[in-house]
Order: C-alpha cells, then structure tokens, then sequence
C-alpha cells in the first residue's frame, strides 16, 4: 500500500493553525500469526461486539383504541387484564435484522437490553421468533415462540434478556415482551424515542477461529414489517431518465439518488454489490497511525465490509498497535492512490452517516480528492463530523495548502433533517474554470477564478479518491457519550466524466 508522507486529513473547523499531517513513522512492524478463538465481548456498547438496533417495533394490541403503534416513542405491554380492561393485552414487539455475523462465529451470544420507565414488580416473557413483526401479531402465534427468557420484576433503565438461544446466524429476528401479572401497562422507550441512549439493542459477541472473516451478505430490507420509511433500490448506474426528488420538510430515511446531468458519462464505479471490498479498485490502509487523530487505519473486516448492497466503514473502541504507538480506536481509510485518478469529472458518493448529535462527538467521516503527485490541493465532497455543533451540516472545503489557505463552509441539507437520518447523495463537478458542489442533487456551493486567486494552480492536475472514517481530531475527541461501534454506510462511489 501507498503512504505518503506530510498527507493532509480533512478537518472543516473554521479556525485553527497549522494544519500538521505526517504520518508518524514506522519503527518497527511484527507479524502474529493468530490461531487462538477469537472472543469477542457481549456487554452493550463494547468496542468489538455487535450493537443492533431494531429496524422497526411496534405495540400488537388487543385494544382497537390504541391505533396505529408503529411510529409512536413508547412501547407497552400489559396481561389480558389490563386497566381494567378484559380485552386489554399488549405485547410490546421489535424486529432486529441481524445481517453482520461473520461466517465462522460461533458460540453467539445474544442479549435484548429494552429500557423501562419505571421500576414495576411485574413479570416479563420475552419471546423470540424468526421473521418480521407480522410473527408476533397475535397472542397464538407469540405461543408458538421457540424460546422464552423471563424477568421477575422491571427496573427503570435498561433491561436484559438472554436470547441467545434464538440468534445463533444471520437473519430477521422479532421479539415480544409479554407481561404476565401486574394489570396495568409497563411502558418501554422504542426505536422512534428522541434521545438515542434509550433506543432498544440487541447486543451480540462470538468466538471465531482463526482470523474473523467478514460478514455474510446482508440480508434485504423486509417487505411486510410496518416500517415508517419503505426501502429504496439502488438505481442503475447508467440512468439518466430520473430527475432529483422534490423538496420536502424533511426527507425520507433514504432518499432517491439523483440521476448526473446530460453529458456526463459514468467512467467508474463502485456499488458495493458484492461480498468485499474490490481490491482492484480500492487500497486498503493497515497498520496506519496519523498524528491527526486517535485511531489506527486497519485493514481488518471487522472494519470494512460490504453486504446488502452497502460499504461499511466500521469505528470500534479498541486497543490497537499501530506505527509503534498504543491506540484506543480502530477506523477504515480507502484510496485509490496507484489505481485510478482523474483530472476534472463529477464526483458522487451515497451514503448515510452515524453522527447524531448526543452519540457522535469525535466521529469525523469523509469523502474527498487528493492529488496524485502529492503536492498542493484537496477537494473535501463532504466532510460529516459529529458532535452537537457540526452533525447537521455538511462540510464543502478546498484546500491549497496547510498553513492554512483553504475556503470551506458548513451547509444545510436543501431538503431539511440531517446526514444520518438516511442515505443522501454528496457529488462535486470539477473542471477547468470552476467546482460545484451538489447534495441530494441541489447546487449548494460554487469556487471558480473569481472566488479563489489559486484555482488554477490547484486544480488543474489528476486527483485520487479518499473514503475514510476518522474517530478524534481537531473538531475534538470521543467521550462517554460517544456510541460504538459506529458505522459509515456508502451505497456508491460513482465517477462521470464528460
């Protein structure tokens, strides 16, 4: 793999000094063969495990009263008897697609953690059951569950159940918390809930042998689970018919990629179609540690993947040895340094990003364009960092170099909502005479001759691509409330030219 020394990161705070970027030297390197099981922790928010949210929930009632519970911040449950009620039961429900168990974990251990309002000295069942929540949508078929883990009392905060016994593969799995005594509603926070500390899990680990591999291929959304967003298809690289989705007040959980302008021609892709990552199209950074941030860069599946259609850029909180430092994190860098670069074209990215804003401090993604010889010049297409003061906007910058002489600026989403409320496409046209930036296919900033005194000593040369997921820098660092692991999810990569 290509390194460069002196390589810029992307940082768009607005104030700051010399922007320094050398990689730190490799002193050392040590290869370990590794042939013990790999174990991977099962507590909820631990760096290596899998922490799974539900894709939808919802509250099956026997009370036509309580209307659509589908979208609603709180789930209940409550025995046949319930306020008064003799008609009254409700089983609050959720459905998980678990879709990133690599193929050789073994040993799965499953926990549901579901958050309570109150402490209630009632007993709980939850019951698991394959398939999307229309499994659970009435008493006899929850009956039928293969397994049950009960609680004798509800605590305020997060509960645990063990249902290991019921996710031992990938798969779409629906759980039911049925209540058997105390006749008035235990309520629960669901996946709709504003704050995203109180949002339902479902929290995995394994043990693998050898080197864990990557993930099966991720299953397809559901096609009967009462989801508030329907899934979107990917559209064929070469359409040209569609024009871009009408504005609304805020846009759909996935919105529809915007087809290029005519004229444009489709030079390279990728769709993230397949299994893993196209090494004929992509570098891979290992063993890679900057002095611009806190993580190391590794090659490892654990934090790169592609499945159901999507690239995943994975942060987790781990221990990591890298260019002879100790590190906390562990992120993804990709490039195409030595494998494809281009002068002028149209550069687009589909992705959906995971800052929110209590749970993202320090969580920095990018997609950007670096000169090939090295030199002066970046092109940022969009920089999303997180934490409560950048993770609604997207960052636009060009860089000449980093002393600092950059022109950047911090923009709205055209449409409303914000970067990780679903897939947004982020594309920037390139040429001799200006640079567009686009998002969800609106112009939304220009720099050409007249804004920027050295465009033309910029960017009139070839640029590769970066894709990376940063964790710490100078728009600042992890805390507590930071969730991990965190993942970057990119659609597609595409390149036009005319």
């Amino acid at each position: 793999m290509l390194r460069r020394a002196h390589e810029p990161a992307h940082a768009p705070a607005p104030r700051r000094g010399i922007r320094s970027t050398r990689s730190l030297t490799v002193i050392g390197i040590a290869v370990v063969t590794v042939t013990a099981a790999t174990l991977v922790p099962v507590f909820a928010g631990d760096d290596n495990g899998l922490t799974l949210h539900p894709v939808a929930d919802t509250t099956i009632t026997q009370v036509p009263q309580d209307g659509d519970n589908s979208v609603k911040t709180t789930l209940a449950s409550c025995p046949a008897l319930c306020d008064n009620n003799p008609h009254g039961r409700r089983d609050a429900t959720l459905q998980f697609a678990v879709d990133k168990l690599p193929v050789n974990a073994t040993k799965v251990k499953a926990t549901l953690r579901v958050y309570a309002w109150h402490d209630v000295a009632a007993r709980i069942l939850a019951r698991a059951l394959p398939g999307d929540l229309s499994v659970a949508s009435s008493p006899a078929q929850l009956a039928t569950a293969g397994s049950v883990e009960a609680l004798d009392g509800v605590r305020k905060g997060y509960n645990e159940f063990d249902v290991s016994a019921s996710v031992q593969r990938n798969g779409t799995y629906t759980f039911a918390l049925s209540q058997e005594n105390v006749n008035t509603r235990v309520y629960w926070a669901s996946r709709e809930n504003s704050k995203d500390n109180l949002h339902p899990e479902l929290v995995l680990s394994y043990e693998t042998q050898g080197r864990p591999t990557a993930p099966a291929t991720a299953l397809p959304p559901p096609t009967t689970a009462p989801a508030t967003t329907p899934p979107t298809t990917k559209p064929a690289p070469t359409k040209t018919t569609d024009a871009p989705a009408s504005p609304t007040t805020k846009p759909p959980a996935a919105t529809t990629a915007p087809a290029p302008p005519s004229g444009w021609k489709l030079v390279w892709n990728d769709e993230f179609n397949g299994g893993s990552v196209d090494k004929s199209k992509w570098n891979l950074r290992d063993g890679e540690g900057r002095d611009i941030d806190m993580g190391c860069n590794v090659d490892n599946p654990k934090n790169t993947f592609v499945g159901g259609g999507n690239l995943t850029l994975r942060a987790l909180r781990e221990n990591s040895s890298c260019s002879s430092q100790n590190r906390q994190y562990t992120q993804s860098y990709l490039d195409t340094i030595g494998k494809a670069s281009w002068k002028y074209g149209r550069f687009e990215m589909r992705a959906k990003s995971p800052n929110k804003p209590e749970t993202s401090k320090g969580l920095w993604p990018a997609f950007w364009l670096r000169p090939d010889d090295g030199g002066n010049g970046e092109i940022d297409v969009t920089e999303l960092p997180g934490g409560q003061d950048w993770y609604d906007k997207s960052t636009a910058a060009i860089f000449w170099d980093y002393t600092p002489v950059k022109q950047d600026t911090r923009i709205d989403l055209p449409a409303g909502g914000y970067p990780a409320d679903g897939f947004h496409t982020y594309t920037t046209e390139w040429d001799a005479t200006a640079l567009k930036w686009y998002i969800d296919g609106k112009l939304v900033w220009t720099r050409d001759r007249s804004t920027t005194p050295w465009y033309d000593k910029a960017f009139t040369k070839p640029y590769n691509i970066r894709l990376n997921f940063q964790v710490g820098g100078w728009l600042g660092d992890p805390d507590g409330s930071t969730h991990f692991p965190a993942d970057f999810l990119v659609d597609y990569v595409r390149v036009y030219q005319r």
